[in-house]
């Protein structure tokens, strides 16, 4: 086993997570996801107006930039995943629109495509090759990427109730997060014809959601976490809600605990064991703000406002 990469732990701080390591990027980091391209583990930031940084986090303690992608505009999502032998990197510019990479080769990124949408995108997911786009002026575009070296094209656009702010798939069915709506939930058993199934207005402000199990896990802003079924996603219903006396704006989910990036207050850890009743299990306060948060190989990575790119452990 290779343990560099789990981290070693420094001595308790008596809050239960550790920092690691971190790195200033100089932009405005919002979003972070994680993944191993031949051998080498990776984090990738949206990282607003410096756009995608490609970090290699192999040595926690310590990581490096690998790449910068400057899109002119501003980063606020991104999304990793593979298509046939090529890995690509999907980044959502609020000003700039969608921007295709291909990151097979970390070191040397080539871009595939620009989509120029005007507003903005607020978020983009994948099934079966098939890339739902979130426009920040409000309709979600369905485009085919079966081909994806060759061309892509639109199939569809659906009309949410509000602007989606995220987009979450799990099986067969996408979960639109909406400020005011709160979740819209859609069948796309067919991705190229999504079909409504209902909403879903949880107490607070709806910033993100995980699945796990039929369970959805909510981040309400100042209202914590909620916890709905979604069983029958055409019948969710609400079973509780946690109130973290912060400001939840993220939340990632691993088997057994539920990670929180909650802006000004920090990042906790919250332990499921019973997956109902999520329970504090630890904190890091990093001082800035923490707008996102990936649990990966043992590592919390988190994405940390003008500070960077964060690296805790618990």
């Amino acid at each position: 086993m290779d343990n560099s990469q789990y981290p070693p732990l420094p001595p308790d701080p008596g809050t239960g997570m550790w920092f690691v390591g971190s790195l200033n990027t100089g932009g405005d980091a919002r979003y972070v996801k994680s993944g191993i391209i031949n051998q080498i583990q990776y984090a990738f930031l949206a990282d607003g107006e410096k756009g995608l940084e490609i970090i290699n986090i192999s040595n926690a303690s310590s990581p490096e930039l690998t790449y910068n992608f400057n899109t002119g505009g501003f980063v606020r999502e991104v999304l990793v995943d593979t298509i046939g032998n090529n890995i690509y990197a999907f980044l959502s510019d609020k000003v700039k629109g969608l921007f295709i990479l291909n990151i097979t080769n970390p070191l040397s990124p080539n871009l595939d495509t620009n989509i120029m949408y005007s507003g903005g995108v607020n978020s983009v997911e994948l099934k079966d090759e098939y890339l739902f786009v979130a426009l920040i002026s409000g309709s979600v575009k369905v485009l085919d990427i079966n081909n994806i070296q060759d061309s892509i094209f639109e199939v569809n656009t659906y009309f949410p109730k509000n602007p989606v702010e995220h987009i979450e798939i799990s099986g067969n069915t996408a979960y639109f997060v909406e400020r005011i709506t709160g979740l819209e939930i859609v069948d796309i058993s067919n991705p190229q014809l999504p079909v409504f199934l209902t909403t879903f207005k949880s107490p607070g402000n709806c910033y993100d959601i995980k699945i796990a199990n039929d369970i959805a896990y909510i981040a309400e802003g100042e209202a914590g976490v909620s916890v709905i079924s979604v069983a029958n996603p055409s019948q969710p219903y609400f079973i509780r809600n946690v109130d973290l006396n912060t400001d939840v704006r993220a939340l990632d989910y691993s088997p057994n605990f539920l990670f929180a990036a909650e802006y000004d207050d920090g990042v906790e850890v919250m332990n499921l064991f019973n997956p109902t009743k999520p329970e504090w299990f630890a904190y890091y306060e990093p001082g800035g703000y923490c707008y996102s948060v990936d649990y990966f190989k043992a590592k919390v990575l988190v994405a940390n406002g003008n500070r960077g790119l964060l690296i805790l452990r618990y």
